[in-house]
């Protein structure tokens, strides 16, 4: 089943296409738009997303900014739910 983008991309945010996903035993490090990320945690993943993040999957990102610290770094990604309407979390900086 091919999740559904939602039709909404909350402010803030950047849509972005995976084009390679590397899998560790724990963690999944992803390239999408020329960049390299590899802090998504399996354990953290809410049930069976881990296996819909492949390559044309599309992620939104934001950014952290410099009022919040670390700029350019990754503060929060989403993808499609694979199984409901809506977003998934596959990471956030707390």
């Amino acid at each position: 089943m091919q999740p559904h983008e939602p039709d909404v991309i909350p402010p803030g945010y950047q849509r972005h296409v995976i084009t390679d996903v590397i899998r560790h035993d724990d963690s999944l490090t992803i390239r999408y738009s020329g960049r390299t990320f590899g802090g998504i945690i399996l354990a953290e993943l809410p049930q069976g997303v881990a296996d819909h993040v492949v390559p044309g999957t599309v992620v939104i990102v934001r950014y952290h900014t410099e009022e919040t610290g670390g700029a350019g770094i990754v503060a929060h990604m989403l993808m499609p739910n694979p199984f409901d309407e809506g977003w998934a979390e596959l990471y956030e900086d707390m």
